[in-house]
């Protein structure tokens, strides 16, 4: 995970919790590569809470300068006039408010999802039976033989029967180690990478025992 960024003070965010997940599959001879990658859902919220803002002023501008002209005692286009600014001015400085923030905040939550940034890239080596994972950018490269692994898994964070914070794990000599952690890939993205991983598990077994014999 990136570290974490600072959004600047005007800028509000819908954040909610949990990554959009996308996996990537790529196939090389004897080889098959999955990229996970998760990504926070940031959306900006600044032209919802300064376009407001900004009719608001638009709307004490034209009443300033309604009282300021006397509107009552001026013919009856200007009457018009000033009764057209206070329908169009207040809409126009909304729209233009979220016009330039939208512009002004597009980097800010781009950084703001790259500091949520979460990737992972598991390599199933079926010519060498080795089973690769890294955590990037944090975590070195792990390396597994195929014979080592007992089993793929989801586990569920809690005995809650309908909690949905689960994580991919593998069961090997050394103990557990987590693929994929709550945050990063949907319950049903897990259990397909897990089919996968048991799948290409089981193809090797099965074709080193047929070799061997």
């Amino acid at each position: 995970m990136m570290g974490e960024y600072r959004r600047p003070w005007w800028l509000v965010v819908n954040k909610p919790a949990g990554l959009v997940t996308k996996i990537h599959e790529e196939s090389v001879p004897g080889e098959r590569i999955f990229i996970i990658r998760g990504e926070p859902l940031v959306q900006g919220l600044a032209w919802l809470t300064w376009g407001p803002v900004a009719a608001l002023i638009a709307v004490t501008v034209m009443t300033t300068l309604a009282i300021s002209l006397e509107v009552r005692a001026q013919s009856g286009i200007v009457q018009a006039l000033i009764v057209a600014g206070f329908l169009i001015l207040p809409a126009l400085a909304w729209a233009g408010t979220a016009v330039i923030l939208s512009r002004l905040s597009a980097r800010h939550l781009q950084a703001e999802r790259q500091s949520g940034l979460q990737e992972c890239i598991i390599r199933l080596n079926h010519a060498t039976g080795e089973f690769v994972f890294q955590s990037i950018p944090l975590a070195p490269e792990k390396k597994l033989v195929y014979k080592d692994i007992h089993q793929v898994r989801l586990t569920s964070l809690t005995e809650h029967p309908h909690n949905q914070a689960t994580r991919l794990t593998l069961e090997t000599n050394a103990g557990p180690v987590v693929l994929l952690n709550e945050a990063l890939g949907t319950q049903t993205q897990k259990a397909d990478l897990a089919d996968e991983i048991q799948h290409a598990l089981n193809s090797y077994i099965r074709a080193s025992r047929v070799s061997s014999k």
